[in-house]
């Protein structure tokens, strides 16, 4: 079977990291046998790998994780303490799935693991951490140096831009960029415009804007609902698919416990809710939930906004290229390497309602502007989001280490 790879992940959920997972996980399996430990709750993410012909070992408790990144925790929030007091009492677990394993290489998901590096490096064994996430404030903060410094611990580390890597300031470790990818074949147009509409229940005579974060404060849906407030004249209908982080069920004791846990969540949605109806934009915002084929929400709509309150990776901007669409999202440095502001998209200031909606009223009002900018986001998509691009650079930098 030739070398083995160990995959940590650190949650049980699919979301851009899992779908990642998967896609580094078949690729690797070309090259090497490969063995993947994930969360058993949810189940999210177990099933979407087992309905895929793969099929991980897992662990059935919450992995310790350092949650200090842009739109993650601070240090000042209890949060951040819980999940990161939980790797104290792991560390014995993972001594022991590496002596069973006996991995040549391990690879960690996310940089929220990187306080595994150390075992790894006591083990002897080389490692590499993925970091899918943006530092938050500036590289000279302690945490982050710290950080910076676990991450030192493992052989090889990878990112998602050069943005990311250049900010992460790393000493000894070996680094590479490699972007995420998709498999373009799920994501092209399968119905048409008009049928897609029909099978959402979208008007397909509106300017359709597409929001892929659910009720999701960092992704900026009160943002969206503000922008859709300041264009209530014009013709145009946005679209929320994802979760809503808000949603509420009481069934016994541990759901009540779960609900007094996301109180904030709960409440922020239940104000979305209030601003919907209080400015009349019931009939303007059609929430169509968590998607499990984003192609069809992709084709009904014209464009993709990412209103995104802190930095963020932004997977559905080159989702949507596929389909020759273009992206509008919140101009922060992180993105400048993906989204060229009048090529393939148009930035906005963050936290203002009234830039998105004017972004999106000029393409709107301009459908060759808007042809030749989503023309333009399926050339990059295709030519730095696929496989053999991101891909080809992680893979020659793992063989090269595992020498």
């Amino acid at each position: 079977m030739g070398k083995k790879i160990l995959l940590i992940h650190h949650s049980g959920l699919v979301g851009g990291a899992g779908i990642s997972l998967y896609n580094m996980w078949v690729t690797l399996e070309k090259q090497y046998q490969v063995v993947a430990y994930i969360a058993d709750d949810p189940p999210a993410l177990m099933d979407f790998l087992n309905k895929r012909g793969l099929y991980p070992c897992t662990f059935s408790f919450r992995l310790g994780k350092l949650t200090y990144y842009s739109g993650g925790n601070s240090l000042l929030k209890p949060r951040f303490w819980y999940h990161a007091l939980h790797s104290l009492f792991q560390i014995a677990y993972w001594k022991k799935v590496i002596a069973k394993e006996q991995p040549d290489f391990i690879i960690v998901n996310s940089k929220v693991l990187c306080w595994m590096g150390r075992i790894f490096q006591k083990a002897n064994i080389k490692s590499m951490c993925f970091v899918r996430e943006t530092i938050p404030g500036s590289s000279k903060r302690p945490m982050n140096r710290l950080m910076s410094k676990m991450l030192d611990d493992f052989t090889l580390v990878a990112f998602l831009s050069d943005f990311d890597r250049a900010q992460t300031e790393l000493q000894k470790a070996e680094m590479v960029v490699s972007p995420d990818y998709l498999e373009p074949a799920n994501y092209i147009d399968k119905l048409g415009r008009e049928a897609a509409c029909q099978k959402l229940n979208i008007n397909p005579a509106s300017f359709n804007i597409l929001f892929a974060g659910g009720i999701d404060e960092l992704k900026g849906v009160d943002i969206a609902v503000q922008a859709i407030n300041c264009l209530k004249n014009e013709d145009t209908t946005l679209v929320v698919a994802g979760k809503d982080t808000g949603e509420v069920s009481y069934v016994g004791l541990k759901s009540l416990f779960s609900v007094l846990k996301r109180r904030k969540t709960i409440l922020f949605s239940k104000r979305i809710k209030e601003t919907i109806e209080k400015t009349g934009l019931r009939d303007k915002i059609i929430f169509i939930g968590i998607q499990t084929d984003m192609s069809t929400a992709l084709s009904a709509c014209d464009v993709l906004i990412f209103p995104m309150k802190k930095p963020h990776q932004a997977r559905p901007a080159f989702e949507i290229g596929v389909q020759k669409k273009p992206v509008i999202i919140t101009d922060f440095p992180n993105i400048h390497e993906f989204v060229k502001t009048g090529w393939n998209g148009l930035t906005f200031q963050p936290g203002n309602p009234e830039s998105l909606a004017e972004a999106i009223l000029k393409l709107k009002n301009n459908p060759e502007l808007l042809k030749e900018m989503g023309t333009n986001n399926y050339e990059y998509t295709m030519k730095y989001h696929t496989e053999e691009f991101a891909m080809s650079r992680l893979i020659e930098k793992i063989n090269e280490v595992m020498k």
